[in-house]
């Protein structure tokens, strides 16, 4: 998971949810990312304490990159994980373009719901709160998402 999205998730009150129900991974170059904005964002703060509880895991591989991006995408070679999480869209292009699954911050959301985690009251109201911090396309596709459950 990059920066990003781990502040996205934070702010919108679903870090601790997704963290409890998938497996969340940064490199330690995302972890220095954060906790050099402590002072500048709380959420570093909520971030850096659930990199200490062990709700969020650490990769600790040296990697030569100087981006998050970079380094997100080296570890996930490594071939131990299930989908990159990001919602930056030239990252995003990269990864679509070479086959890589990736998750966004929104996708969460309908991922909560298909496993019975969230009712569909709360993914909208996680929705709601998710709304200001991506992008209206994603925001509309979820909302659809979550328009049409239960219809099939």
């Amino acid at each position: 998971m990059d920066t990003d999205c781990l502040i996205k998730l934070t702010k919108s009150k679903l870090k601790e949810l997704v963290c409890k129900n998938f497996s969340v991974t940064i490199p330690l170059l995302v972890k220095e990312e954060i906790i050099y904005n402590t002072q500048e964002h709380h959420d570093a703060v909520i971030i850096r304490e659930n990199i200490e509880n062990k709700l969020i895991t650490l990769n600790t591989i040296s990697l030569s990159t100087k981006k998050g991006e970079d380094a997100i995408f080296s570890i996930f070679q490594q071939g131990e994980y299930d989908a990159i999480c990001s919602d930056d869209k030239r990252f995003i292009k990269r990864l679509r373009f070479l086959n890589i699954p990736y998750i966004t911050p929104a996708v969460f959301i309908a991922l909560l719901l298909k496993q019975g985690k969230l009712t569909i009251k709360d993914a909208r109201e996680k929705l709601d709160c998710l709304s200001s911090f991506v992008s209206d396309e994603e925001y509309n596709v979820t909302k659809a998402i979550l328009e049409n459950w239960g219809k099939q």
